[in-house]
């Protein structure tokens, strides 16, 4: 028997994305995803922190936000200290998406310290990479365990995961799609059969999934409008996720069509998105595999996308034009920045692929209406928060160099004691060379020897010091996988500064008619104040700013989940034992609770409870107890003797458990007949009731000199042996 129960943190009967949960199986805690918002509200990883201690190991389904962005704060912060398991792609693409999230906060503000660029590195580190399908044995306190990834084709390297111990197999499968796309390839969750739990999610159940032709067509059809009538199309997207469906249609739209206007990828990190998906086309759809195969060129190496990390750049390319910027929230990054730019044009476009979260800005955008947005800007420090800030940065200065000087001490010191240590050992391992117990006729060299030896100075611990000396520490040089880091700064062409300085200039002072260039020393004066300028410690300001919608807005299905339809279709072919429904509305959570009970036998569907905690009507879950009681028995061997009917040899009952038992007795074994009378001696096997629960009799063992009864295939009856 294996216990089982399961407690929602948060992503239960909620509109939020973000999702956590803690399955315990025995004595061992497994957290399922670790997902957080744009927003990073830490009110919302209050359930987490108080169950923090009980998690083993992390299972991380899906690269995005929603599954894995509390991950950095939850070990750098609460403590979490546990091995993740995930994919390839999710390693990679995971990677990018803390990174970009990380930069699109801090450029809006620059105190965010919920967590650092060190905290993400520290999570990629604990990152343990699987393929699909590879099913691995967890050791130590996991014995018995054993974790499996699949497909789940929602996002490249998606998983559904099956957790496994003796003859329990639990399924956690949320955001999973049932069609196969032009990037991945569908969900394999309709290829289990009977698990003794299932974990999924409701989300999409109200919605209907649009054919993939009619929606690449729309899509398609929304832009061009807007481009032929001289707009821009800003489409909010994520990071590394869905966007590379996205890119894919519109690159080969535009391929098709040849179309000149330009497609701009809009983050931080753009660069980096493209060039991973190049390097895992194995876990893509079997079509793009094939096509590269044969030697097609490689599908994400797009042709007519642009790869843009600020907005200056964006800028320099001409219009009309496509940009695709996150966030998909529209909450923060340069999504946000775009948005107040281009809403006020009725010539612009605004296309939605993937659904509005409610609460978020890009759930209230309609046309027609007034949207208050939250602007921060950058700003220098000036007076008493200028003087607050240089104390508090002399004080850090400080603290840093005394905790330096004490690390260097403690060394010196440390590497004074071993040699110390060596140079005893030498002494005493070695006599000296005129001593009464050395053998030999003395040399030549034997007195400078035993002068050198003698020659000592110092007292108390260092009174056996040779010739002593002040201790000196080696320049360290930092090293890459190329050779010694390259310092940017001192190959910095001053030249080149003084050029782009005079262009700077001359721009900002375009309507004089004389613009005084200066003198060399004026040149470096200015280079100096700019550089001084850049340093100069910042704040963020924040305000609200009111935007009217004027540009078109449209709504084109890109989720790339399961609707509806589809979820009750897997649910019918899975037919689990237990379901836990989870990651949905309070709506859509009833709605398919009711079709289980009602459809599928034998299923029991939990809909988990939980406490209001805060705005996102997220809390601690009451613990599911799915524990299965399972009667197993281990089969030893028993001898064998002829039957007397059909004088073959097959296995007769002496013991309780059997061996490579006859299938006539292993059916009478599992059915409960009864097993009649033997001499003197009358024992019963378990009898099942209808309700399938076992009600165990008492048995007692025949002598070994009884009659034992030998249930023959051929003769299909009892005979004695």
């Amino acid at each position: 028997m294996v216990a089982i129960s399961f407690t929602p943190l948060y992503g239960v009967q909620s509109t939020e994305r973000s999702c956590c949960y803690l399955l315990e199986v025995d004595d061992i805690g497994i957290l399922l995803d670790c997902g957080w918002t744009d927003d990073f509200d830490v009110a919302l990883l209050e359930p987490l922190a108080k169950v923090i201690d009980k998690v083993d190991l992390v299972l991380i389904s899906h690269p995005d936000l929603a599954h894995m962005g509390a991950l950095p704060y939850a070990m750098g912060t609460l403590g979490l200290k546990a091995p993740v398991y995930v994919t390839l792609p999710v390693y990679r693409m995971g990677e990018i998406v803390l990174y970009e999230a990380y930069q699109a906060r801090t450029k809006d503000d620059l105190e965010f310290n919920l967590f650092t660029l060190d905290h993400v590195d520290q999570v990629l580190e604990t990152f343990i990479q699987l393929k699909f399908s590879q099913k691995l044995k967890l050791s130590g306190e996991g014995e018995g365990i054993y974790i499996t990834p699949h497909a789940a084709g929602h996002l490249i390297g998606g998983s559904i995961w099956s957790i496994a111990k003796e003859t329990d197999e639990i399924i956690y499968a949320v955001d999973y799609n049932h069609r196969a796309e032009h990037v991945l390839s569908k969900t394999v969750l309709d290829t289990f059969t009977r698990p003794t739990l299932l974990i999924t999610g409701s989300m999409s159940l109200d919605k209907q999934q649009p054919k993939m032709r009619d929606r690449d067509e729309q899509l398609k059809d929304e832009i061009v409008h807007v481009l032929r009538r001289g707009g821009d199309v800003l489409i909010p997207c994520d990071s590394a996720g869905r966007v590379l469906e996205v890119l894919h249609v519109l690159d080969q739209y535009w391929i098709k069509l040849k179309l000149k206007d330009p497609i701009a990828l809009l983050h931080t990190m753009s660069f980096y998105t493209p060039k991973a998906a190049q390097a895992m086309l194995e876990w893509c759809s079997e079509r793009i595999s094939k096509n590269f195969d044969i030697g097609k060129p490689n599908p994400f190496n797009f042709t007519h996308v642009n790869l843009i990390h600020n907005l200056d750049e964006l800028d320099r390319l001409p219009s009309p034009k496509v940009i695709l910027a996150t966030s998909t929230s529209l909450n923060h990054g340069f999504g946000k920045d775009l948005l107040m730019k281009m809403a006020p044009l009725s010539k612009n476009g605004l296309v939605f692929v993937s659904t509005p979260v409610p609460g978020t800005v890009a759930a209230t955008i309609h046309p027609g209406t007034i949207v208050k947005l939250k602007v921060s800007r950058n700003v220098p420090l000036e007076g008493a928060e200028l003087l607050a800030y240089e104390a508090k940065e002399r004080r850090r200065l400080i603290d840093e160099a005394e905790l330096k000087a004490k690390e260097i001490e403690e060394a010196a010191l440390e590497d004074m004691m071993m040699t110390i240590a060596e140079y005893e050992s030498d002494d005493e391992g070695q006599p000296p060379t005129n001593a009464p117990g050395a053998q030999g006729p003395p040399t030549d060299k034997a007195a400078p020897m035993q002068l050198r030896g003698s020659f000592k100075v110092g007292f108390g611990q260092f009174a056996t010091a040779k010739f002593p000396m002040f201790f000196t520490m080696d320049t360290k040089c930092e090293w890459d996988e190329y050779g010694e880091i390259i310092r940017v700064d001192e190959f910095k062409d001053v030249h080149q500064a003084k050029a782009r300085l005079r262009k700077a200039k001359a721009a900002s002072s375009s309507s004089k008619e004389d613009v005084d260039m200066g003198n060399g020393d004026d040149e470096d004066d200015d280079v100096n104040g700019l550089a001084a300028a850049d340093r100069r410690p910042m704040k963020t300001v924040h305000s609200s700013q009111h935007i009217f919608i004027q540009c078109t807005v449209q709504f084109v299905d890109f989720d790339g989940v399961a609707d509806g339809r589809a979820i009750k279709n897997c649910l019918d072919n899975v037919k689990p034992r237990k379901l836990i429904l989870v990651h949905g509305t309070p709506e859509t959570t009833t709605e398919l609770q009711e079709y289980v009970q009602t459809t599928i036998e034998q299923c029991e569907a939990v809909r988990p409870s939980h406490t209001k905690r805060s705005s996102h009507d997220d809390g601690v879950g009451e613990c599911c107890r799915c524990t299965r009681h399972t009667r197993t028995s281990a089969l030893i061997s028993s001898p064998t003797r002829p039957c007397t009917s059909c004088r073959s040899r097959n296995r007769c009952i002496r013991r309780r458990f059997f061996k490579r038992c006859d299938l006539y007795t292993l059916h009478a074994i599992r059915t409960g007949w009864s097993i009649h009378r033997l001499g003197a001696t009358t024992w019963h096997t378990s009898t099942r009731q209808p309700n399938s629960t076992a009600q165990h009799a008492s048995w007692t063992w025949p002598s070994k000199n009884t009659t034992r009864p030998c249930y023959c295939r051929k003769a299909r009856s009892r005979w004695p042996c």
